[in-house]
């Protein structure tokens, strides 16, 4: 949330619903500047941008882990530990099913006195694909994927995280986009050191 102060002083300052657009829209640009796009091929390294899928926008950011997807997997899927793992949030757990689909609620304190609280349907497609979209609670739309692709002759996986966040006149998703893309390459890091440490761990 650093980024949002400053942000904010520019969204004030601009005369007009466009002109905040434009504002963002330039940020962004800047911001992308400093960070390399998909481009389909693994990195050690978090990449970001911005992905336009009909009326949504998604960020979405990928990272090389050095494990079997199977072992991404089994990170993901242990959703009471999320918490542990990713700081924003404070509450990850499994409330229900609806058939093959899980209601899962998640509590996110991104800072300060901020929080969302919400449930996501979500269907598991193991060891390939998750993705969910929201039911109930906070925001407007909540709706996103992890996607696990082994890496030809290896044992390392390239992992695809993808969201789209619109809270309404409020949060726009404009505005929650340029928040999720600050914070997204820690989050990938933390499931890179993660994964790779169980898994070194298991082969010692």
């Amino acid at each position: 949330m650093k980024m949002l102060p400053m942000l904010l002083i520019c969204l004030l300052s601009a005369p007009n619903v466009a002109a905040q657009e434009s504002v963002l829209k330039n940020h962004l640009i800047i911001a992308d500047s400093k960070i390399h796009p998909l481009t389909g091929h693994p990195s050690d390294q978090p990449r970001v941008r911005l992905e336009k899928r009909g009326e949504r926008t998604f960020v979405v950011g990928s990272i090389l882990i050095n494990a079997p997807r199977e072992k991404v997997w089994e990170t993901l899927v242990d959703y009471d530990k999320s918490p542990e793992l990713f700081k924003n949030l404070s509450l990850c757990k499994v409330i229900g099913t609806e058939g093959e689909v899980k209601l899962l609620r998640q509590l996110v304190k991104p800072g300060g006195p901020i929080k969302f609280d919400y449930i996501v349907r979500l269907t598991e497609t193991k060891p390939s694909l998750i993705k969910w979209s929201r039911k109930s609670g906070s925001f407007k739309e909540v709706m996103g994927s992890w996607e696990l692709e082994p890496i030809a002759k290896s044992t390392s996986t390239t992992v695809i995280y993808s969201i789209h966040l619109d809270g309404g006149f409020a949060l726009p998703p404009w505005l929650l986009a340029s928040q999720v893309k600050g914070y997204l390459p820690k989050m990938l890091n933390a499931l890179k050191a993660k994964v790779e440490s169980t898994h070194q761990g298991m082969k010692s």
